[in-house]
């Protein structure tokens, strides 16, 4: 009895491909199966403790202000490690990351997963990670424009998140050119903004110069300047109101303060945090608020908005603009 016991403990000390040499032919094969099963399934579990905490990380380490936010991260990573640890599969997974972001409440930074990121594309485009870009809600792929019949022209911007937005406007500005408008509306109403690259190239067809800057808390702040060849000196109003959010805001904001523009309506939204996506090898990512766009000298439009220079009511802003504009 001593000794099949001990023949027993010696067994478990041996390694497994020893254990298996000591069985039949077909006893090893069915213990092979098993044992290569079993390595399979510990090899393609989800780790989700390091995938959590590379999220959450992200956030600690790279949001721009998160001691000011009104929200405990350290907290959040106790509400919500526990989730993600306990998740039944991998949208159950996402769907705590995608709520753990949200709890920062800026309407910018967000989590996406593997499957809802053609959604998103399809309406900002590719957008390659690790370039900054301001988040729109929604893109439009609509311009209107118009010569009106003082002979000033008007151009509708919806957005600068769709791919081609800044070369639209650059063709309907030729086209008012040559039409021999005399003064141009830019009317932003409305518009959630969309990317760093479209404001840029949008300002560009106005002026020209660094008008921008963004700043954060992990490095020195990063100049930007308006794109392109200028299309046209005309006079310019900038229609603008409180729904006017991120580029749109730093748009408008950077032609004012360079006096290439007159801003006309209400104040804008002030939320002008720049955005960096991440990419996670699983194909999700993390659009993180690393910084806040300001002009390129003075402070941020951030939390203030941007300030019309002729304030009026809704339904008097064109009317406002048109006169300002008209022929002497």
């Amino acid at each position: 009895m001593t000794s099949q016991y001990q023949g027993q403990t010696n067994i478990v000390k041996e390694p497994v491909l020893q254990i298996i040499t000591n069985y039949p032919k077909m006893q090893r094969l069915f213990l092979t199966i098993i044992l290569t099963l079993v390595t399979s399934l510990s090899l393609s579990q989800p780790n989700y403790e390091e995938r959590f905490e590379l999220a959450w990380q992200l956030v600690d380490d790279r949001y721009w202000n998160l001691e000011e936010r009104e929200v405990d991260w350290n907290l959040i990573r106790k509400l919500y490690s526990a989730k993600a640890l306990k998740a039944r599969d991998e949208p159950a997974f996402y769907s705590v990351l995608e709520n753990m972001y949200l709890e920062l409440s800026d309407n910018h930074s967000i989590f996406i997963p593997p499957n809802r990121l053609e959604a998103y594309r399809a309406n900002y485009g590719h957008l390659p990670c690790l370039n900054i870009f301001m988040l729109a809600n929604k893109a439009s792929d609509t311009i209107h424009f118009e010569l009106m019949t003082n002979k000033l022209g008007y151009i509708r911007l919806p957005e600068l998140a769709s791919q081609n937005v800044a070369k639209r406007v650059r063709t309907a500005v030729r086209e008012l050119v040559e039409q021999q408008a005399t003064g141009l509306v830019l009317d932003l109403r409305g518009n959630p903004g969309g990317r760093l690259l479209a404001m840029m190239q949008v300002a560009g067809i106005f002026t020209r110069g660094f008008l921008w800057r963004t700043i954060t808390n992990w490095t020195l702040p990063i100049p930007y300047p308006a794109l392109g060849v200028t299309e046209t000196n005309l006079p310019l109003a900038i229609l603008i109101d409180s729904d006017v959010h991120s580029a749109a805001e730093g748009l408008a904001g950077a032609l004012q303060n360079t006096g290439r523009a007159k801003l006309i309506g209400q104040k804008t939204a002030g939320n002008v945090e720049a955005i960096l996506p991440f990419c996670f090898p699983d194909g999700s990512q993390a659009w993180i608020a690393t910084g806040v766009l300001a002009p390129i000298a003075g402070a941020t439009w951030e939390g203030r908005g941007v300030i019309p220079d002729i304030r009026t009511s809704p339904n008097e802003t064109l009317s406002t603009a048109l006169q300002l504009l008209a022929p002497q």
